[in-house]
């Protein structure tokens, strides 16, 4: 129930304006911090005791750059980790079959669209990181409830640029996930994968492996006293992006 509780607050963001641009100035937020001059906001919100933006960050050294690249677990992670294994144990009593992944297994960033470009995004609510993790016998999500894993139950590369899997399903709505993974950028590794379980509206995203994913800036959205409704970006045409894969 938690999971198709997440998925709904996804759909009813309030959406921003992902046109709207603002002229970049040097302002303090209420840490008491500046960004430079040539920053480029996407949104921009200030008043006394608030202060909002959204903004590209370029800087590989930024703490919430680091952050959004840093997959190790912090306590509450370690706590819904264990929780979850436990009942995956309880479920599969027996080892769990483990699959040649080793061309595709690894850690996996999304990746937006805004204006022709491809971004990684740190949201304001962190449970919406969308970070994914592919073993060779699990798949685990991370969401608002922390990571979550899942058996695989199958596992095949299709081609150089094709890969498919299925696996216990992260919402709970669908029996199974079944996924294919269209690798379409050779030089990082950028794919697509669809889950064909879910709605066509809901079923595509884009990711980078996360030893790629400094080759990206980062949209920032940042609010230090509020959560915020999530950047809304552009959208993507996903079966133009793997047509002929």
């Amino acid at each position: 129930m938690k999971k198709l509780l997440y998925l709904l607050m996804l759909l009813s963001a309030c959406k921003s304006n992902p046109d709207k641009k603002v002229a970049a100035t040097v302002q303090a937020d209420s840490a008491g911090k500046t960004k430079p001059a040539d920053t480029t906001f996407l949104l921009k919100e200030a008043k006394k005791g608030f202060y909002h933006a959204v903004f590209i960050e370029k800087n590989r050294e930024s703490k919430v750059y680091k952050r959004l690249l840093d997959f190790k677990y912090d306590h509450y992670d370690s706590i819904a980790y264990n929780e979850n294994y436990k009942i995956l144990k309880v479920k599969f009593k027996k080892p769990l079959k483990k699959y040649d992944v080793a061309s595709l297994g690894q850690d996996w960033l999304p990746l937006y669209a805004y204006k022709g470009k491809y971004y990684l995004y740190a949201p304001s609510d962190w449970g919406n990181t969308g970070r994914r993790r592919l073993t060779d016998s699990t798949l685990t999500y991370w969401s608002i409830d922390g990571p979550d894993l899942k058996p695989l139950l199958n596992f095949k590369k299709l081609s150089e640029s094709k890969y498919t899997l299925t696996s216990q399903p992260f919402y709970q709505f669908v029996k199974k996930s079944n996924i294919n993974i269209y690798i379409i950028d050779t030089k990082n590794k950028v794919a697509v994968w669809e889950d064909t379980a879910l709605p066509a509206d809901y079923r595509y995203g884009l990711y980078v492996p996360l030893q790629y994913a400094q080759n990206f800036d980062m949209v920032h959205n940042y609010c230090k006293t509020d959560k915020m409704p999530e950047f809304v970006f552009d959208k993507i045409d996903f079966k133009a992006l793997i047509k002929g894969l």
